[in-house]
């Protein structure tokens, strides 16, 4: 598919994502964050859960803290945002009833799961990498994931080559093990499987 197509079929996508009377609820912010990057063909396409409060502020992914922590090890790896393409599971910011970030619950990701499904589709990346536990136990139809045995493998799913990385969270990288095992399974990106 064209880039142009890719354009087109995107906005449709968001359109219809922003249309759906179900897919934001009132527990999710109002602000729809887009996916954001390169439509190359094989592309690496990176996906966090949600957006939060910074994401919401620029309409753009991973733009906060996680954001720079994810340039880091884009960096590391010779990699730049520019050549990859960044979206989330969903595409509305989930918060608690004082205003902060709350991870989505499982029935918003299985409800989102068929639209970031059909942006992967459009997309049609070499590699999907799974930012955290929720985009990767939906993508991978495995509710019991756990990330110690995750992190760093390839899996097969959903008709992509999936590799799962802990979130590049400000928590995560704030831990020495699980800092050290992020850098290791984000040295894979820049190894795309055939």
């Amino acid at each position: 598919m064209a880039r142009r197509d890719k354009e087109r079929s995107l906005h449709a996508l968001y359109d219809a994502i922003r249309r759906d009377a179900f897919y934001r609820n009132e527990n999710m912010g109002d602000v729809f964050v887009p996916g954001d990057g390169s439509m190359e063909d094989g592309v690496v396409v990176l996906i966090g859960e949600a957006p939060g409060r910074d994401e919401e502020r620029e309409g753009k992914p991973f733009v906060g803290a996680a954001g720079r922590n994810l340039n880091a090890l884009l960096r590391e790896n010779g990699l730049a945002r520019e050549d990859l393409f960044i979206t989330n599971l969903l595409k509305y910011r989930p918060r608690t009833s004082t205003g902060a970030n709350r991870s989505p619950a499982a029935a918003e990701c299985r409800y989102a799961l068929p639209f970031l499904e059909r942006e992967l589709d459009i997309l049609r990346p070499g590699l999907a990498v799974c930012l955290g536990l929720s985009p990767a136990k939906a993508l991978l139809n495995n509710p019991h994931l756990k990330m110690g045995q995750a992190n760093g493998a390839l899996f097969r799913g959903a008709g992509l080559n999936i590799l799962v990385t802990y979130h590049p969270s400000p928590f995560n990288f704030m831990v020495p093990e699980k800092s050290s095992a992020l850098r290791r399974a984000f040295r894979q990106v820049a190894v795309r499987p055939e």
